[in-house]
């Protein structure tokens, strides 16, 4: 990808959307039932599994001239309901690892991005004292240049 010269809102926006329908549309997590984006969301309203895009902070690293490389990062945390730990946990694991192997299957985002970097794996937890509700998460970095 060569380097762009869109308003950062602009791609920012393009990447998160597109991130959301390839997780929507990707035959492999047809069983997700609900994708919610943002760092805040009430536990009880979401439909398992789920998967929860958190986006984090990043600094922009300076490429000489007017250039900068930004990598868009986002956690990718898989919530599974269930009465069984055991199938919970697996689930919730199971579903992570497949949304990273969605994401590693083109590492450009459709030519959005220069590279798709996986960077975290977690696996499955119990989401806090809660013993019906249950975690796995991976987190990826979407790398771009700009002309800045």
């Amino acid at each position: 990808m060569s380097v762009s010269k869109k308003p950062l809102v602009e791609l920012f926006n393009e990447i998160r959307e597109k991130i959301i329908t390839l997780l929507k549309e990707h035959e492999s997590l047809s069983e997700i039932k609900d994708i919610v984006y943002g760092e805040r969301q009430r536990i009880g309203v979401l439909k398992s599994p789920a998967i929860w895009i958190v986006p984090e902070s990043y600094q922009p690293e300076l490429r000489g001239g007017r250039t900068a490389q930004h990598d868009f990062t986002f956690d990718f945390v898989v919530l599974v309901k269930g009465n069984n730990p055991q199938e919970a946990l697996k689930k919730a694991e199971r579903l992570s690892m497949t949304i990273y192997d969605v994401f590693t299957e083109d590492r450009t985002l459709d030519g959005l991005v220069s590279d798709v970097r996986p960077m975290r794996v977690d696996p499955a937890y119990e989401a806090g004292n809660n013993t019906q509700l249950y975690w796995s998460a991976v987190q990826f970095i979407f790398r771009l240049q700009r002309r800045e």
